[in-house]
């Protein structure tokens, strides 16, 4: 009681202090939210200004042999490439120190101050410049003395017909309003930068261990826009010491997208739209090749061509929208169900991009394909960890697949070396998962548990590959000597599994344990009770009850009373007290099926197949001490019959005899195919066993055989049963 008083106050004492944390921070919110956003500050220090007067009116614009007043910014009626001059005064307080920036959007662009050329940004005035010279921020010194001049600027527009403010301050405060709009989409750029690099870089690394194609391409598609988005920058004459050359690299970056988008959308779709996408690379390379040559060749401009590759990258975003679609309806679209959420958003926000650029004239690049990269990088590496997680859960499973495969493969051979136990570990292993079930309850086995019981009961026995045929196919009752060495099979069992790998959980302890007794006495190590693994005392009452219900070299199978009353009689010596009590409760109910009939191997639902029947009626000739000419033969076609059973395939099987067994040969190898099978039983009798025949199949071989061979005796298997 006072230990359970003292974990309740405990507990509300964790509650106080996590409620008490929580509050802290929300006042802690509280007060930054003050602190940033009250206008009451007449009390705080005074924090200086970054303001920009404008120089926007009372212009004279000289075009055309006319003169007009205007005010900036201003859209002018000029033709594209008609050089316009404007002229006005300069303030008459002007100081040391103060700087006049005007924005070139693509135009040439001089400034004279009283005729003074104070500076020019023109194609002629830059080595190897363009025609479509890139936008920039035109800025030039003032001080004192230029107070009341004139001012005079020659501008040439190549593309936009249009003069924006001009803007005066102190220093470097005429950047302030450009630095803080072209931020926010810089500093993106530059996160989306890293994170590109890091998952090329984390690709790379990793690329043994998951497949990274869709991170490595993604991060690849980050770097070229990260690196587009900065070439576009409004600071990138901070960023750049020839912020000129930024027209080469950003038109092609700009053109890649299209491309790199491609690659990545495709590894995301698993390559069902390989053949598109290569295509759309290709042309989108080819494009860029032929940009860049008609550019070097003076033949177009990079600028005038970049429309046409900004055709395909659209015509890329309606490839992958139109495929998105596509994997919807079909449902592929579930294998990257995340991800398409970030492709939607990317495609999307990257369109507004191109309409920005067209649309218009004052749209900041990056800042929206700067989140869609993000929203997208995001999905990506969610649905990456997600598939690997599956992937390595049907990895698992695939693995488990394989090992109960092979489990059953094992579980066939071992029957069939074993000439008078056909099918024993298939039934064991159906006997034990039903006992498992019945105590799941008390004993809180899961369904995992009870299939794991059912592959291991399949597998007990693969010890005895280590046992010799002599030993293993005697037909009278074993020696000693003989018996100590079938004893070794559990161990030689355990040896063979655990040198495999123990791939099913308690599979070794069923292996090497299943012969030990409850009362200490049984083998290989002599344990007891509930020392003995639970796997291990389910396993020896299933083991006992096939074989109690199982015709055997030295008797016939046991009543289902004689078969009870020894489970009764052995319990608490052989077998587990509780688990005798609920198998006897099994047969009592008639719940437990037995998968014999007369002794017969039968399948769940109490059919005898015809290789039960085959290995059956082994099983007693060689009781009855026939001369069966070879044995392992006919275990091995009990076996062949048995896989091809469980795929839907059946033999016919026929014993047939003749007065001359050589002419009987001849006619069963000239009327057989390559898939029958046919033996010698004994010295007058023959085995054939007709693959997969239809009845009409079946007719042709019997009235073929006996009109080649007159006094022929065949018997159906199955009519043997009938008899």
């Amino acid at each position: 009681m006072g230990k359970e008083t003292g974990q309740s106050v405990v507990g509300v004492i964790d509650n106080i202090v996590r409620l008490g944390v929580m509050f802290i921070l929300a006042i802690i919110f509280i007060i930054m939210g003050v602190a940033m956003w009250d206008s009451n500050n007449s009390q705080e220090l005074y924090k200086g200004s970054f303001s920009a007067a404008t120089l926007d009116r009372n212009w004279t614009l000289l075009s055309r042999g006319t003169e007009r007043k205007v005010d900036l910014p201003l859209e002018l009626n000029t033709e594209k490439g008609e050089e316009i001059e404007l002229v006005n005064s300069l303030p008459g307080d002007l100081s040391d120190g103060m700087s006049l920036m005007i924005r070139a959007n693509m135009q040439d662009v001089t400034i004279y101050v009283d005729e003074e050329k104070r500076v020019e940004y023109t194609t002629a005035s830059i080595k190897d410049m363009s025609y479509y010279i890139p936008s920039a921020y035109v800025v030039i010194d003032l001080n004192e003395e230029d107070s009341g001049k004139i001012i005079r600027m020659v501008i040439c527009p190549k593309e936009q017909p249009v003069v924006n403010e001009v803007r005066i301050s102190y220093g470097n405060n005429v950047w302030f309003d450009v630095i803080k709009k072209g931020l926010p989409a810089s500093v993106f750029a530059i996160i989306i930068l890293i994170l590109g690099v890091l998952m090329v870089v984390a690709a790379f690394v990793l690329r043994k261990y998951f497949n990274a194609n869709t991170p490595r391409n993604l991060g690849f598609l980050m770097i070229n826009i990260a690196l587009w988005i900065i070439s576009e920058s409004g600071l990138r004459q901070f960023i750049f010491s020839r912020p000129s050359l930024t027209m080469y690299f950003s038109y092609i970056l700009v053109e890649l997208i299209g491309a790199m988008a491609c690659l990545y959308f495709d590894e995301v779709q698993h390559g069902v739209y390989h053949r598109f996408y290569l295509v759309a690379e290709c042309i989108v390379l080819g494009q860029v090749v032929l940009n860049v040559g008609l550019h070097v060749l003076k033949i177009a401009d990079l600028y005038v061509t970049m429309k046409y590759s900004h055709m395909w990258i659209a015509f890329c975003a309606v490839l992958a929208i139109v495929t998105i679609v596509i994997d919807i309806y079909t449902k592929r679209g579930r294998t990257y169900a995340i991800t398409i959420i970030g492709m939607v958003c990317f495609i999307i926000l990257s369109l507004n991009e191109l309409l920005g650029f067209y649309l218009n004239r004052f749209h900041v690049f990056g800042g929206s394909i700067c989140i869609a990269m993000l929203f997208l990088m995001v999905a990506t590496i969610i649905q990456t960890v997600y598939d690997e997680v599956n992937g390595v859960e049907n990895r698992e499973k695939m693995q488990t697949a394989m090992t109960i495969n092979t489990i059953q493969t094992i579980a066939g051979a071992i029957d069939a070396r074993d000439e008078y136990t056909g099918g024993h570990s298939e039934r064991v292993g159906f006997y034990a998962s039903r006992l498992a079930r019945e105590m799941a309850a008390d004993y809180d086995l899961t369904e995992e548990d009870i299939l794991r019981v059912h592959y291991i009961g399949l597998v007990h026995d693969i010890g005895k590959i280590g046992v010799a045929d002599t030993v293993l196919n005697k037909s009278g009752r074993l020696t000693a000597e003989e018996f100590s060495l079938m004893k070794k099979h559990t161990e030689i069992g355990y040896e063979i599994m655990n040198s495999l790998g123990q791939e099913i959980k308690g599979v070794l302890d069923g292996i090497r344990y299943h012969h030990e007794r409850f009362d200490g006495l049984g083998y290989p190590d002599g344990l007891s009770d509930t020392d003995i693994p639970l796997i291990a005392r389910i396993l020896a009452l299933a083991d006992s009850y096939d074989a109690m219900t199982s015709n055997r070299v030295y008797r016939k199978r046991l009543t289902d009373e004689q078969v009870r009353e020894e489970i009764l009689k052995n319990s608490g010596t052989q077998f587990d007290p509780a688990l005798a009590e609920i198998f006897i409760r099994l047969i009592d109910r008639k719940e437990l099926s037995v998968m014999t009939v007369e002794g017969a191997a039968a399948d769940l639902s109490g059919v005898v197949r015809k290789s039960s029947l085959l290995e059956d009626k082994l099983q007693r000739d060689l009781l009855d001490k026939m001369d069966i000419i070879n044995p392992t033969h006919i275990r091995m076609l009990c076996y062949i019959m048995k896989l091809m059973e469980k795929k839907g395939k059946e033999y016919i099987v026929y014993f047939a005899s003749a007065k001359s067994m050589e002419k009987l040969e001849e006619q069963i190898k000239e009327n057989s195919s390559n898939h029958d099978v046919f033996l010698l039983y004994t010295n007058e009798q023959y085995i054939i066993a007709l693959y997969d025949k239809t009845e009409e199949e079946k007719f042709v071989f019997v009235n073929s055989v006996r009109m080649g061979c007159h006094d022929v005796k065949m018997v159906d298997i199955m009519d043997m049963l009938d008899s």
